[in-house]
């Protein structure tokens, strides 16, 4: 047994923080698989309230090399990597582009329109 696996979901291979919502974990592997831009809100997942982060929250989802793989967000086609995704803060995922469609996760609490 991988001492890692009581500290990580492992879903498709990809390592998600233990405290990381399953919608939000079904997002963003879809994301992955289908190659779909989004845009991460991140905040405070007990509040709802969201950090107002504006960098690096927007790309496709990726994923690590190495035997743990834990989803990167890469900025463009042009990219050769990113930073990895706090993926258990965040409080909503939507398209990146807004006329492709709106909201593929939204916490209950979280009320911004970004």
């Amino acid at each position: 047994m991988n001492d890692l696996e009581g500290e990580y979901k492992i879903v498709n291979g990809t390592y998600f923080n233990i405290e990381t919502d399953e919608k939000v974990v079904k997002v963003l592997e879809s994301a992955r698989k289908n190659g779909t831009r989004v845009r991460l809100v991140l905040g405070n997942k007990d509040t709802g309230e969201s950090w107002n982060e504006e960098y690096d929250v927007s790309g496709t989802i990726g994923r690590s090399m190495g035997p743990h793989k834990v989803p990167l967000l890469i900025h463009s086609s042009r990219s050769i990597g990113g930073p990895s995704v706090l993926d258990n803060c965040i409080i909503g995922i939507r398209h990146s582009n807004r006329k492709n469609g709106g909201w593929l996760y939204r916490h209950p609490k979280y009320a911004g329109n970004e």
